[in-house]
């Protein structure tokens, strides 16, 4: 019976000095989550100054009740008004001043997020054709396109070491009107 205990420590010994080198590459790389919706129902036109309406202004509290208690430490919007005001509710709750990144600077954006060393979760708002090429540049993974009518994907990135992602697709309530 010794023999054997005196085996299993051995064993487990190995594993653990084996493994520990691996904690350490991974414990020197944050994890990083990055949550990505497109902005809340528009109120009508593409225009850039066109914001949300009464449904959008409804989804976008439901979207700050939901990550209110997520670690959120920096939003970022596009210059495009529906954008910052699906955040604004967010960023009043958290006390977090928005980052306004072009939307057509979808480089120097994914360039920010890869570039955070912090830890906590990043909220990015932008647009049906900027949210799943966001997601494919920091994953890797192509997603289907977002359709004109829907306003209720939530993307949740989470940046594990400098090249490996993994994305989780989830649906969030609006409000009934």
């Amino acid at each position: 019976m010794k023999t054997k205990l005196n085996l299993s420590r051995a064993v487990c010994r190995v594993v653990v000095a084996g493994l520990l080198p691996w904690a350490c590459v991974i414990a020197a790389e944050p994890t990083r989550t990055v949550i990505l919706v497109r902005h809340a129902e528009r109120a009508g036109g593409n225009d850039p100054s066109v914001g949300i309406n009464e449904a959008g202004r409804c989804r976008a509290k439901v979207l700050a009740g939901m990550l209110s208690g997520a670690k959120v430490r920096s939003i970022y919007t596009s210059e495009v008004a529906r954008t910052q005001q699906t955040a604004e509710p967010l960023a009043q709750r958290l006390s977090i001043t928005p980052e306004m990144v072009p939307a057509r600077d979808i480089d120097a954006l994914v360039a920010r997020l890869r570039a955070r060393t912090e830890e906590g979760t990043v909220v990015v708002v932008g647009h049906s054709n900027t949210i799943p090429a966001i997601v494919e540049r920091l994953s890797g993974e192509t997603e289907p396109a977002i359709g004109e009518g829907e306003y209720d994907r939530m993307f949740v990135v989470t940046l594990i070491g400098r090249n490996q992602a993994s994305v989780v697709v989830l649906r969030y309530p609006g409000c009934v009107q």
